[in-house]
C-alpha cells in the first residue's frame, strides 16, 4: 500500500500548479484533496475572482471520489442520477467541469487536484502539469 498523500505532497503541487499559472498570467485557484475528496490545501492567486478556490474544490473532489479526470465526469454528469445524487448528500459542492485529474502513487489513489479560473483546458493541463510532480 503506497503513503498516502501528505500535506508536503499537497503543498508541493499546489506550488508547481501556481507556478505555471504565474508562468502564463493566469489567476486562478489551486486546491488538492485527499482520496476521499476531502480539502487538503487551497489557494487563490493575487486577483483571482473569489469563488475559484470552491470551483478548483470541487473539481477535485468529484475527480477524487469517481478516481477519473473531471473532464470524463461533466461529460455524462446530466444525466447520470448516481452523480447527481452525490453530489447533493455533498453540499452540491461538485463540480462537473474539466480541470481536475486524480493522483496515484504507485498506481494507487491518493487524492486528486483542481484548477480553476483559466478556462477548462488550460485548468486541466495545469492540474495535469502539478499532478506530474507527485511520483518524480
Amino acid at each position: 500500500m503506497p503513503n498516502p498523500l501528505s500535506l508536503q505532497d499537497a503543498q508541493r503541487l499546489v506550488g508547481v500548479a501556481v507556478a505555471e499559472s504565474q508562468r502564463r498570467g493566469l489567476q486562478t485557484a489551486v486546491a488538492v484533496v485527499d482520496a476521499r475528496g476531502d480539502l487538503m490545501v487551497a489557494v487563490r492567486l493575487d486577483g483571482a475572482r473569489h469563488y475559484y478556490p470552491d470551483l478548483a474544490y470541487g473539481k477535485a473532489m468529484g475527480s477524487a471520489m469517481w478516481d477519473e479526470p473531471s473532464r470524463v465526469l461533466s461529460q455524462r454528469s446530466a444525466g447520470n442520477s448516481v452523480q447527481q445524487r452525490v453530489n447533493r448528500l455533498n453540499g452540491d459542492r461538485i463540480v462537473f467541469a474539466p480541470g481536475a485529474v486524480p493522483l496515484r502513487r504507485d498506481g494507487v489513489l491518493v487524492g486528486a487536484i483542481g484548477v480553476g479560473g483559466s478556462g477548462p483546458d488550460s485548468d486541466e493541463e495545469i492540474a495535469m502539469l502539478a499532478a506530474q510532480s507527485l511520483n518524480p
